[in-house]
């Protein structure tokens, strides 16, 4: 018995790495939600299609050259390519403070770029082009609610800050960060000392009007929370304009987002920006489960490889999988644990293990594991990528036992009616029960 509620609907594979051996097995040929364990999928098809040393570049474009007065005649064009670290996070990967304070740091370096330059005037408008990917905001089964908060952020080949902005509302009002006048905001919230502290946000699909109801009692703490944009290359343009201006040069037109595909791009380069290398990236998707950086380096991949020829280079049957997404969001993703584990020893097979275990949280340490495992310091041997949505949580990754070797895993469980922490506790302990 795994856990008391028996509703669950429970699958277990686990395989000794060196020799194939299966250690134990429940359900492993059924499919299963595998929520944020599809994460597993989209980073090493992106390892494997684009390769370790795969950059991300956002350009600074133009039709014409800069005048020698500094003019740029003509439209800005701020192009995107598929950057998912054109923000101020910090790399390589830091727990303990993820990000630069100064959230538009890597337009500001973009714009002082145009500055050094010499430019000093733009008479067309600022363009934010995402055509670089196909424009598709929303993947295939998301919530039409999902698209509200950061893990629902929708996915641009331009994509600026996570395409996020932090709200913050206290009794002296509301703060934005980064600050750039993009939304227009409706604050209906209340202040009375009698009734307990509760806020609800609200915005329409495509619409630009947050609204926030409810109480915050005036001895109440603040209520912070990351929102998401609607449009993301609109919302690089808005910011961008906003940067160049705050570093002196002016803008005579408006920003606007480009989705449709020009009959040439602009010719000329006046700045650019390179992302870290791909595995820095991918260390982020995993170890914080990041939705919209597995979105973006999974269309990247699928540029260069179908998907269909990356499993079979895996060695796993196309009906073994369905995935909508890169991310997990989609409840329409379907994978049996025997994919999963055979993906794990695909990994090892190419030589990669130590690369990508590396992505994966430290049991007990650091990531989405940091607060499992009730802190033992046992669980340090495992690597693991978490999963988890209603009535879905799941985790898959390597144990290393010290009879067995290296070991990989996949614990998942669908269907339940339990509290989460309870069926989270026991794949931790089944985890655990690997290492011996």
């Amino acid at each position: 018995m795994i856990t008391k509620n028996q509703r669950v609907h429970w699958g277990v594979h686990a395989v000794q790495l060196k020799s194939g051996r299966i250690l134990a097995s429940v359900n492993a040929d059924k499919f299963f939600v595998p929520a944020s364990n599809t994460k597993l999928f989209s980073t090493a098809f992106a390892l494997t299609a684009l390769g370790p040393q795969h950059r991300f570049t956002t350009r600074v474009l133009a039709a014409s050259a800069m005048e020698p007065n500094g003019t740029i005649s003509g439209d800005l064009v701020l192009y995107g390519g598929g950057d998912p670290s054109l923000s101020a996070r910090r790399y390589p990967y830091d727990r303990e403070k993820p990000f630069e304070e100064d959230l538009l740091l890597p337009l500001r370096e973009m714009a002082r770029q145009l500055k050094d330059k010499g430019v000093r005037h733009i008479t067309g408008r600022i363009l934010g082009d995402d055509t670089a990917q196909d424009y598709d905001p929303i993947p295939s089964g998301w919530s039409a609610d999902d698209g509200l908060f950061e893990y629902g952020a929708p996915v641009s080949a331009l994509t600026f800050n996570d395409n996020v902005f932090g709200l913050t509302l206290s009794q002296k009002g509301i703060t934005l960060n980064p600050a750039i006048e993009y939304f227009t905001l409706l604050n209906q919230v209340g202040s009375l000392p009698d009734k307990p502290r509760r806020i609800r946000i609200d915005r329409q699909p495509g619409s630009r009007t947050v609204e926030l109801n409810g109480n915050l009692p005036p001895e109440a703490k603040e209520y912070s929370n990351d929102l998401a944009v609607d449009d993301p290359a609109l919302f690089a343009a808005v910011a961008f304009r906003q940067v160049l201006s705050e570093e002196g040069i002016r803008v005579d037109g408006r920003a606007e987002a480009r989705h449709v595909m020009p009959a040439s791009l602009e010719s000329f380069e006046l700045a650019r920006r390179e992302s870290p290398a791909l595995p820095d990236l991918l260390k982020v998707v995993d170890k914080v489960s990041q939705n919209l950086h597995a979105e973006l380096v999974l269309r990247a991949a699928r540029q260069k490889m179908p998907f269909s020829d990356f499993l079979k280079l895996a060695g796993i049957d196309e009906k073994e999988v369905n995935f909508e997404d890169g991310s997990g969001m989609s409840r329409l993703n379907l994978v049996t644990p025997k994919a999963v584990v055979q993906l794990l020893r695909f990994i090892e097979q190419q030589g990669q293990l130590d690369l990508f275990r590396d992505f994966l949280p430290v049991g007990a340490e650091d990531g989405t594991l940091r607060n499992r495992f009730d802190k033992s310091t046992k669980a340090k041997a495992i690597r693991g990528k978490t999963g988890s949505l209603s009535h879905v949580s799941a985790l898959g990754g390597y144990a290393e036992s010290r009879r067995f070797g290296t070991i990989a895993f996949q614990i998942v469980a669908n269907n339940y009616n339990a509290p989460s922490q309870e069926v989270r506790t026991a794949i931790d302990r089944i985890a655990l029960a690997l290492l011996k």
